[in-house]
């Protein structure tokens, strides 16, 4: 299975990751946004990574999806829960790191298209609602015990953050909660990087 990426992007970090817990080899294609590859639009026509072209040359998109197929692959380090109570749980949290993600990289995005005359309300927004995501996350660390797909999803969120927005890094208890889980194999190996 070829994954099409890059090594900044949060949502394809996430894909690494259970597919390095769980022992499944990926090709990793890493793909340059500003020019894309024939390669990812023909296999994604939004030209968004990650995704995934499996052996047979269908394409799964959406790191979501891609979680889901992936873990389904063998039993070896269950990432999302097979039981409906604890699946949804966990796919709760994705979607939760999922839209942290997203306004942290339009937070970076706006910054980097205007950095003189940026919208000061709309980045004051978005730096406000992850605040707020951040004390959400640490009143509820007990739920982020288990490394399964709700922590790494968290992880590759605020390792997003801390790459791109190094003045929002976490405090407290979640600062130490992310330095534990990112010291994993996994999420080293996973770093962002330019």
């Amino acid at each position: 299975m070829k994954l099409l990426y890059t090594k900044r992007s949060p949502f394809a970090r996430k894909v690494r990751v259970i597919a390095l817990e769980k022992n499944i080899s990926l090709d990793l294609i890493d793909e340059d946004l500003q020019k894309k590859s024939q390669c990812l639009l023909e296999s994604n026509p939004l030209g968004k990574v990650p995704t995934l072209i499996l052996d047979q040359g269908e394409t799964v998109f959406d790191s979501a999806v891609i979680c889901q197929y992936i873990d389904d692959l063998n039993d070896k380090a269950i990432m999302i829960p097979r039981q409906a109570r604890e699946r949804m749980e966990v796919l709760k949290w994705e979607a939760f790191a999922d839209d942290l993600m997203v306004a942290a990289i339009n937070l970076y995005m706006e910054k980097t298209r205007h950095p003189q005359d940026f919208n000061k309300d709309f980045c004051s927004t978005l730096e406000k609602n992850i605040t707020l995501a951040y004390g959400y996350t640490a009143k509820n660390l007990s739920k982020l015990e288990s490394f399964n797909l709700a922590a790494i999803a968290v992880a590759s969120a605020i390792g997003y953050i801390h790459f791109r927005l190094p003045h929002l890094k976490v405090q407290g208890a979640l600062s130490q909660w992310f330095e534990e889980i990112s010291k994993r194999p996994s999420m080293v190996q996973t770093i962002p990087v330019m």
